[in-house]
């Protein structure tokens, strides 16, 4: 799976927007979004699930179904659609403390998804 490079315009968009699993039962809201310092590459995203204890989970974009942002910037549906159902998405791990998701964090969030990054060549 590719990463996707939002346009400076388009990361205000993923702000608010909901999260559908692969089932499409809905999973939560976009709070927080991590972008690869070095490329400026969406990392992660970070999701509020549940309204009265608003947990958050940590969604690596490995996560994020292929051509689900480009569905959510060019149609009026704002939801992002994952590669794995809501339950997963549900009990997935928690964001980092700070600001800073490592890649050591990502991989980690991705392999609690039950998602195998492939190794980069």
């Amino acid at each position: 799976m590719t990463r996707s490079t939002p346009a400076p315009e388009h990361v205000q968009q993923l702000s608010g927007a909901s999260v559908r699993g692969s089932d499409g039962e809905h999973v939560g809201r976009v709070r927080d979004i991590y972008l690869t310092d070095a490329t400026g590459e969406l990392a992660a995203i970070t999701v509020t699930v549940g309204r009265l204890r608003g947990r958050a989970v940590l969604l690596p974009a490995v996560a994020i179904a292929p051509g689900s942002l480009t569905e959510l910037f060019s149609t009026p549906s704002p939801h992002i659609t994952l590669v794995v159902d809501a339950a997963a998405a549900r009990a997935g791990d928690p964001p980092p403390p700070t600001a800073h998701a490592d890649p050591q964090t990502l991989r980690r969030a991705a392999r609690a998804l039950g998602i195998e990054e492939a190794p980069r060549a």
